[in-house]
C-alpha cells in the first residue's frame, strides 16, 4: 500500500528535481570530455599558430566572434596540456573552424593542387565538414557561447573556401534564426543581471549581424580592457581612436540608412526617381565624410591593428549603394544631359573601391577579397560607364582611361591570387574579367578586336597552366614535361607572395608586335589624376 501511494501519489515533478541536477552534471561532464577525432585533425603547432595569427590578425578586426586574449589563454592550455584530459570537445572544434577560414589566405611553401581546387582549399573543406558533425551531435537545448562562436566561424569559413555558394543565403538566415532562439538579439541589460559584463559586451558584438535594433552597438574597446572578472566596464573610446571593435561600433551607425536601401534595391520595383537617387547619393557621402580618418600606413600598426581594414570596409559597404542607384541613369546619359552626374559619381565609386582593395591587398591584407566579388564587379561597372562613352571624347571618364585599364588589370590580378590559394572550381568570374579587359582595349583602340579576344583567351588558359604546374599527384610525362615548360616562364609575372609560373609560348596564332609587356603598378592611386 505505502509502495503504491509513494508511486501514485507524490508530486509529478518530484523525481525530476534529482534528474535535472544529474543530467546538468551529465551535460557538464559531457562538454568537458576529449573528442580525438577532432584532435587528430588539428595540424602541427607552428602551422597552427600561423593560422590562427593570420585569423585573428584580420577577421577579427571586423568580424567580432572570440575575446581574443581569453581565447589566447585558452589556446595556450590546449597545447601545454595535450597529454591530459584537459583539452575539451568545443574548443577544439572552434579551433579547427578557424584555421579553416585562414589556411587558404595563409602563404603556404608552395601551393599544390588536386584538380581545380587547391589542397588548401581541400583540407579546410575537410575540417569544416567535421566540425559541422560535432556541432550537429550538440543539444539545440542547452546552447553555450561557444557553440554560437563556432557556428559562425563555420559560416564564414564557408564563405572563404566558397563551400556550398548556393546555400550562403539560407545559411545566414539559419544563424540569425539560431542567434535569436537563444536571446542574442535581446538587449543583455534588461535581462534581470542574469549575464556578466563579459558576456554582455560579447553577446554585443555578436548581435550587429542580428540587426535587430534591441542590442546597441559595442563599445569602442580593445578585448584587452574587459575580461571575465570585469564588473565594471570602462566608458566608450571616441571613435578617433582606433580599436578592434571599431567597425562594428562605426557600422552600426549608417545601418539605418544602408537597411533602406537595401529594402529598395533588393525589394519589389518600385518607383525610385532622380530626386530620391540624389537625396540617397548625398545621404551616403554624408555617412563616408563622418567617418573617421585613422592612421592607416602598414608600417605603424602596433599590437596587430590593422585601420585600414575597417576603414576599407566602412568605405566600401557605403559607397557600393551608389552603383546600383544610379545604374539605370547611366544609360540614359544620351537622351538627358542631366543624368551627367550619374555617370561621374558611378566612375568615382568603382574606381575608389577598386582603389581601396588595392591599397589592402598591397599590405598583404586579402580578407575582404576573399569574403567579397568587388573584384569582378567593379571589373565590369568600370568597363560598362567607360564604353558609354563615344570614342574621341574629352569626358572625364575618357581622360582617365589609360588608368582605367590598369584598374582592371589590377582586379585581375587580385582575382588570380585568389584563385591560386583556392582553386578555380568556378572559372566564369575570371572569364568574363578578361572578357570585359579586352572589351575595353577594343572600345580604347588600344588592340583590334582580334587581339583583345586571342589575348582574353590566353589569360585565360594561362591560369590553368598554373594550376596544372602544380597539381598533387605528379602528372603524367606529357602533362609534365608541358608543367616543366610552364615552370620555367615568365618570372616576372608571378603574384605577391606566391610562386606562380606561366607558359613560355602563346596558345594563339596572334602575334602582338606593338603590344607592350606588362608592367607591375607603382604608385596606381597617386598616378590617376583627381576626378570631379
Amino acid at each position: 500500500m505505502q509502495e503504491t501511494a509513494d508511486e501514485w501519489l507524490r508530486p509529478a515533478a518530484a523525481h525530476d528535481l534529482k534528474d535535472r541536477k544529474k543530467r546538468k552534471e551529465d551535460r557538464e561532464r559531457l562538454f568537458l570530455e576529449r573528442d580525438l577525432e577532432l584532435e587528430a585533425l588539428v595540424p602541427p603547432r607552428a602551422e597552427t599558430d600561423a593560422l590562427v595569427e593570420v585569423y585573428l590578425s584580420q577577421f577579427e578586426q571586423v568580424h567580432r566572434i572570440v575575446h581574443i586574449p581569453t581565447f589566447r589563454r585558452e589556446y595556450a592550455r590546449f597545447w601545454e596540456n595535450a597529454a591530459d584530459e584537459s583539452r575539451h570537445a568545443a574548443f577544439t572544434a572552434m579551433l579547427l573552424a578557424m584555421i579553416a577560414i585562414a589556411n587558404c589566405l595563409h602563404t603556404h611553401d608552395r601551393p599544390r593542387f588536386t584538380g581545380m581546387l587547391s589542397n588548401a582549399h581541400n583540407t579546410a573543406h575537410k575540417w569544416i565538414e567535421v566540425v559541422e558533425r560535432w556541432q550537429a551531435r550538440q543539444s539545440m537545448k542547452h546552447r553555450r557561447l561557444i557553440h554560437y562562436q563556432i557556428a559562425c566561424l563555420l559560416y564564414l569559413g564557408k564563405r572563404i573556401n566558397t563551400v556550398k555558394k548556393k546555400r550562403f543565403w539560407t545559411n545566414s538566415g539559419a544563424l540569425i534564426q539560431d542567434g535569436i532562439s537563444v536571446g542574442l538579439h535581446r538587449d543583455p541589460g534588461h535581462m534581470g543581471g542574469r549575464i556578466s559584463l563579459y558576456n554582455q559586451e560579447m553577446r554585443a558584438a555578436s548581435g550587429p549581424p542580428q540587426l535587430h535594433y534591441d542590442v546597441g552597438a559595442p563599445r569602442n574597446l580593445d578585448d584587452e580592457d574587459f575580461d571575465e572578472e570585469t564588473t565594471q566596464l570602462p566608458p566608450s573610446k571616441p571613435a578617433k581612436d582606433y580599436t578592434y571593435s571599431s567597425y562594428q561600433n562605426l557600422a552600426r551607425q549608417s545601418l539605418p540608412l544602408r537597411m533602406e536601401l537595401s529594402r529598395l534595391l533588393c525589394g519589389p520595383p518600385g518607383d525610385l526617381d532622380y530626386e530620391q537617387v540624389i537625396r540617397f547619393t548625398n545621404d551616403i557621402t554624408r555617412e563616408i565624410d563622418s567617418l573617421p580618418s585613422w592612421e592607416t600606413d602598414g608600417a605603424n600598426s602596433q599590437n596587430g591593428k590593422r585601420p585600414l581594414l575597417a576603414y576599407t570596409l566602412l568605405h566600401i559597404q557605403l559607397r557600393q549603394y551608389i552603383i546600383p542607384l544610379h545604374q539605370r541613369f547611366i544609360k540614359l546619359r544620351k537622351a538627358n544631359p542631366k543624368y551627367q552626374y550619374s555617370e561621374i559619381i558611378y566612375y568615382n565609386a568603382a574606381r575608389d573601391i577598386v582603389l581601396l582593395h588595392d591599397k589592402l591587398y598591397d599590405q598583404g591584407v586579402r580578407c575582404l577579397n576573399f569574403l567579397r566579388e568587388d573584384a569582378l564587379t567593379t571589373a565590369v561597372n568600370l568597363c560598362k560607364v567607360t564604353m558609354l562613352q563615344p570614342r574621341g571624347s574629352t569626358h572625364m571618364i575618357m581622360i582617365n582611361s589609360a588608368h582605367t585599364v590598369k584598374l582592371l588589370e589590377r582586379c585581375l590580378v587580385m582575382k588570380e591570387d585568389r584563385l591560386m590559394r583556392c582553386g578555380n572550381n568556378e572559372p566564369w568570374g575570371y572569364s568574363i574579367m578578361c572578357a570585359a579587359l579586352g572589351l575595353l582595349e577594343v572600345h580604347l583602340t588600344i588592340k583590334t578586336a582580334e587581339q583583345a579576344k586571342a589575348a582574353s583567351a590566353e589569360r585565360f588558359v594561362n591560369l590553368h597552366y598554373k594550376l596544372l604546374s602544380y597539381q598533387d599527384p605528379p602528372m603524367s610525362s606529357t602533362s609534365s614535361a608541358s608543367a616543366s615548360a610552364a615552370a620555367s616562364a615568365n618570372e616576372a609575372a608571378r603574384l605577391p607572395g606566391l610562386e606562380v609560373p606561366e607558359r613560355a609560348k602563346s596558345v594563339t596564332p596572334f602575334s602582338f608586335p606593338g603590344s607592350r609587356p606588362r608592367r607591375q603598378r607603382a604608385g596606381l592611386a597617386e598616378a590617376l589624376p583627381p576626378c570631379p
